[in-house]
């Protein structure tokens, strides 16, 4: 494959969560279920499509030279990466009343939160990948 998957495939995981969580915070401040059931559903496609990004970048991961400064970043990346789908994957399955999303506690929405940090943290340090080392372009430098 010429071009890198990993890019396309992570803006839906990323925009999915992000507003996941302000439907969280927004629900907070509204006595609305609509918004945190937006919530739940949000976080349900997050957390799947989520898991296609990931595979995708372990196979970019794979192509990095391992004695590359861009090695490291890539493995804190990916690390903060999995730490935001935990944290997003627990908040899920705390607002679930069996098969069905109910309200989110406020546990659920710190751990959206928290989720949130870690993403932009882990974007950030995906972007460095990308604009500092090349990695994922077609004049890779890594």
């Amino acid at each position: 494959m010429r071009h890198p998957v990993h890019p396309m495939l992570v803006h839906f995981p990323i925009a999915t969560w992000f507003i996941s969580t302000l439907c969280d915070i927004a629900g907070l401040l509204t006595t609305n279920e609509l918004v945190s059931w937006v919530a739940g559903v949000l976080l349900v496609i997050g957390t799947i499509t989520a898991l296609l990004a990931m595979v995708a970048g372990l196979m970019e991961l794979a192509k990095i030279d391992q004695q590359s400064p861009a090695m490291k970043i890539a493995n804190q990346h990916m690390l903060l990466m999995m730490t935001s789908w935990l944290l997003y994957a627990v908040s899920l399955f705390l607002r679930l009343d069996g098969t069905q999303l109910g309200q989110p506690g406020l546990v659920a929405i710190v751990l959206s939160v928290a989720g949130l940090i870690t993403l932009c943290i882990a974007g950030w340090l995906g972007g460095r990948l990308v604009y500092e080392y090349g990695v994922g372009t077609y004049s890779s430098r890594s």
